[in-house]
């Protein structure tokens, strides 16, 4: 806009008659109205014609995009006038409806229709390249924006585009509508969801090899999808995975080692101890809470006690198998073959016998009375549960008794059942710590006599005759 010095004189109302070396604006003053009228100023003739010009341009100027045309890789943002809109881009990249990548573009100016193809569309590319090479092919699905400000005052503008088809002029008029928030300190922010899907069509295999989809199993769709979840979170945190990097550790190297894909291989005695899942997500845990684990040795040594429990419960459960099945054997009625024409007869020295009081043998081959505990039966377990978890007092501890009440109730097992199977490997297996597992098949008994003070079955009914 060009300028001079009558200009001046009408922006501040002053006339011709006015114009002497003792009627100047006020240093202090420029850029706004003064309190008076006339303004004594020490410094006559200040204001220059490209002074005025800029003023008049800054008062001028609307808050602006930043075209491409206008747009220099060397200049900073500090550099740009103030009349132009910096905004925030915060992007997520979703497939299957699962996301596998977060970031964010902090102060961008130049318009988004040149932003996208300029760098928004590379870093997009460049990302699927990496986060989808053992996932196979994907396409895009559609694309979401959410333009907003910090202002309760304004709603968001929402827009949902096909594909990657953006018609980024409704976005860009949205940031010049709020060029008056901007003005007054409010902050304006994209936020991009580029949602992806597997193609329908194909489905690349672990081995490279392309199949038709309908054969890929659902393992293997969970592995990957696990994997891109792996991913997603080592690309935010810059770190490997803890998941991955015990399991990987974990992963049993040899291959004359037929007790699984992971194995703990004890130092002393170079024993390998399978591992299942409870195993490890315990000794990932126990990294999460920053522990060291950078090799077998590393292992902490209750984890040890637990996996020597668990291999002495086995072996002894293998040893009583064995037992008897052996004793079945031996057991076996005598048939008798009457060859005379008469119906055979079957018989054994146990129907000779009295009929004898009814017994469940226990794990370590004694013998033990059912019980009969009075009430609704999952109110029992609860309580069975309740009272394990007022003897300890560490909470890991008390949620782990939670837990395996919870896993009694989830397969049906009351206490009578559970009393007469004497298996915490049973509880073990669902990720129950074995000592905790173990307590919470023995003491039935024990809580029975203390807490409820119910007698056996036998005596109970002698009590009612």
């Amino acid at each position: 806009m060009a300028t001079n010095g009558n200009d001046f004189q009408t922006f501040y109302g002053l006339d011709a008659s006015d114009q002497s070396s003792q009627y100047a604006p006020s240093p202090g003053y420029f850029g706004c109205i003064p309190a008076s009228r006339y303004s004594v100023s020490p410094s006559p003739g200040h204001y220059t014609q490209n002074d005025l010009g800029e003023f008049f341009q800054h008062h001028a100027e609307t808050p602006r995009l930043l075209q491409l045309s206008e747009w220099d890789d060397g200049i900073s943002n500090d550099e740009l006038p103030a009349s132009y809109i910096w905004y925030i881009i915060e992007w997520k990249v979703m497939v299957n409806k699962r996301v596998i990548s977060r970031d964010t573009e902090e102060d961008v100016a130049l318009t988004p229709s040149a932003f996208w193809p300029v760098t928004l569309r590379r870093k997009l590319e460049k990302l699927l390249e990496g986060k989808t090479a053992r996932k196979g092919r994907v396409r895009p699905d559609d694309t979401s924006i959410v333009v907003s400000v910090n202002d309760r005052s304004q709603r968001d503008l929402t827009k949902r585009y096909d594909k990657l088809d953006i018609d980024w002029t409704t976005v860009e008029n949205q940031l010049l509508r709020w060029g008056g928030p901007f003005s007054r300190g409010k902050k304006l922010r994209l936020s991009i969801t580029f949602n992806y899907v597997e193609d329908d069509r194909f489905s690349r295999t672990t081995s490279g090899r392309v199949e038709k989809r309908g054969k890929t199993s659902v393992t293997k769709r969970m592995l990957n999808e696990r994997d891109a979840q792996l991913d997603a979170e080592e690309n935010v945190s810059g770190q490997q995975s803890i998941w991955r990097g015990v399991y990987n550790l974990m992963r049993c190297p040899s291959p004359s080692c037929h007790l699984g894909p992971h194995c703990w291989q004890d130092p002393h005695g170079k024993k390998h101890y399978a591992l299942r899942s409870h195993h490890l997500k315990r000794l990932i845990a126990f990294v999460e809470k920053g522990g060291t684990l950078q090799s077998h040795d590393d292992v902490p040594d209750t984890f040890r006690e637990e996996i020597y429990m668990e291999e002495q419960q086995r072996l002894e459960s293998q040893h009583n198998k064995n037992n008897k099945m052996a004793g079945g054997i031996g057991s076996c009625p005598p048939i008798n073959i009457n060859i005379n024409g008469s119906q055979p007869c079957l018989q054994s020295q146990a129907d000779k016998s009295p009929t004898a009081p009814e017994t469940h043998p226990q794990a370590n081959g004694q013998k033990m009375d059912c019980l009969n505990i009075a009430g609704p039966r999952d109110v029992a377990v609860r309580e069975y549960s309740v009272w394990h978890e007022a003897n300890v007092s560490d909470d890991g501890l008390k949620a782990q008794y939670r837990q395996a009440c919870e896993v009694a109730l989830a397969y049906g097992l009351d206490l009578e059942l559970i009393h007469e199977d004497q298996d915490p490997s049973f509880f073990a297996d669902k990720g129950i710590m074995v000592g905790i597992a173990r307590r919470f098949v023995r003491d039935i008994g024990k809580w029975v006599r203390e807490v409820r003070d119910v007698l056996p079955v036998e005596e109970t009914a002698q009590v009612a005759n």
